[in-house]
């Protein structure tokens, strides 16, 4: 495995001056980034606030020893007050048993100062490729385990391949994202899609439902993090996600949700990449992509006050849309083969099969409930009727009618309701890409006048390049 040195960061707790002094400058000439303190008590609030690859420290310091300091880092882990670096004891060639006493205590090696600079460079690479190692491993446990979570983006549609273009036009680089679309439309999946095709891979992805959190100190903790005692019940340090996503990608879903204390703080972080944990005044900066998701129309809520215009700015660099399943009914059928092969797959079932009139019929069923809705209707057909054929009896039996007619008959309201706003507009954005984006074509196509039209457009907030004023 290849190491970057440049991107390891050392701390070095060594009270000898003129030993710790040679030692950072041997490190940082190998490519190292050091930071040297003299106690391990300073060792511990550097711990706290900053993100070290590796630590070396001295056995004898004043005040907390070498062991203590092991023992503080364990209880901080054990605590989730920090993620633990690998620890490296230095000793004399006389101390090698108090070296193995820490490396029972969970030292990862340790390291004579009679050693060379080739040597220690040499032992710390190998340290560092083995921890790098055991996170992947351990991101790969975590991935395969909620592997639910990460389906592939599914569809055929004209939406579908311009989203994925979108999402390899921008992955590698870390501007940030506004996601838009109603809710169950799969913003979560555009998100990791960001981070898997990323630079950025190999980081975490934290993700932070905003609407999961109404109160904004609850929020506030969650996302910056807390010291201990910072208010009512904050029995310890907790490090926030923000400083968890460090090295990888923070998302923010249902963004629109925030109240305007949160809103206020999370700008502050966005622009800086710079935050204080509740209780603390001390700063902690992070390097980490921001990406953020809602099913609200932020240019509206910030006209309508509920939402901070410089925030939404702020956020809004790089828009991406999603659009509602009824949107794009041709991505309904491969999505729903898709579903079946997964679930019959996760139940240990035979897969079933869709019959075509099966398919015409899932194809013309509104959606309301979006991907979230057919992801769940197909896992309850691929139980139920599992190596046998998906007909319109079986949609029934699963709560599913027949489709609405031909165009201008009745349509059917579905059992669970619909969101009668997102079909107006799903209806005008098809109108209007049907007709090349004439507003006038498009609206004799809805039986509407051209005003009529007009004013929908603006209601939605709907633009085109071929648009130089609205026609």
């Amino acid at each position: 495995m290849e190491t970057n040195d440049a991107m390891h960061r050392v701390l070095i707790v060594e009270d000898d001056r003129d030993y710790a002094t040679r030692l950072s400058r041997n490190l940082s000439a190998s490519g190292f980034t050091v930071t040297a303190t003299e106690d391990a008590e300073t060792a511990l609030g550097k711990l706290a606030e900053e993100r070290f690859d590796i630590v070396l420290t001295d056995i004898r310091l004043p005040g907390l020893s070498g062991l203590d300091l092991l023992d503080r880092v364990a209880e901080q882990v054990n605590a989730g007050e920090i993620e633990a670096p690998p620890v490296v004891v230095l000793t004399s060639i006389n101390s090698v048993d108090t070296a193995v006493e820490a490396m029972r205590k969970g030292a990862a090696d340790y390291l004579t100062k009679e050693a060379t600079r080739d040597e220690i460079v040499l032992r710390l690479r190998n340290i560092l490729d083995r921890a790098e190692l055991a996170s992947e491993n351990k991101m790969l446990r975590r991935t395969l385990g909620r592997y639910e979570e990460f389906e592939e983006i599914v569809g055929a549609s004209a939406w579908i391949k311009t989203l994925k273009d979108q999402i390899r036009q921008i992955a590698a680089s870390d501007v940030a994202v506004l996601i838009q679309g109603p809710t169950g439309v799969g913003k979560e999946l555009v998100a990791r899609a960001l981070h898997k095709a990323s630079n950025r891979a190999r980081g975490a992805f934290v993700e932070v439902n905003c609407a999961a959190l109404p109160d904004e100190n609850m929020f506030l903790s969650e996302l910056f993090g807390h010291e201990r005692g910072a208010f009512t019940g904050a029995l310890a340090r907790k490090r926030g996600q923000f400083e968890l996503a460090d090295g990888g990608t923070l998302f923010l879903d249902e963004i629109g949700e925030l109240g305007p204390q949160a809103q206020a703080r999370l700008l502050r972080a966005v622009e800086t990449l710079q935050f204080n944990r509740l209780g603390s005044e001390r700063p902690i900066r992070v390097n980490c992509r921001l990406l953020f998701a809602t099913n609200k129309v932020l240019g509206e809520e910030v006209k309508a006050g509920r939402f901070r215009e410089d925030l939404y700015y702020r956020i809004n660099i790089y828009p991406i849309e999603v659009p509602p399943l009824r949107a794009r009914p041709e991505d309904v059928p491969p999505l729903a083969r898709f579903f079946g092969a997964r679930f019959a797959d996760k139940h240990h079932l035979a897969p079933a099969e869709f019959a075509p009139e099966a398919l015409d019929t899932l194809r013309a069923n509104p959606w309301p409930g979006n991907v979230r809705e057919l992801r769940n209707v197909i896992e309850r057909l691929a139980i139920r009727f599992a190596g046998r054929m998906v007909d319109e009896a079986a949609l029934r039996e699963v709560g599913l009618a027949g489709s609405a007619g031909p165009a201008g008959g009745a349509a059917v309201l579905p059992e669970g309701g619909i969101d009668l706003e997102e079909v107006e507009r799903s209806l005008v954005v098809q109108a209007l890409e049907r007709t090349g984006w004439n507003q006038r074509q498009a609206s004799a196509l809805l039986g509407i006048s051209v005003d009529r039209m007009n004013a929908r457009v603006k209601k939605f907030n709907l633009t085109h390049p071929s648009w130089r004023v609205h026609r």
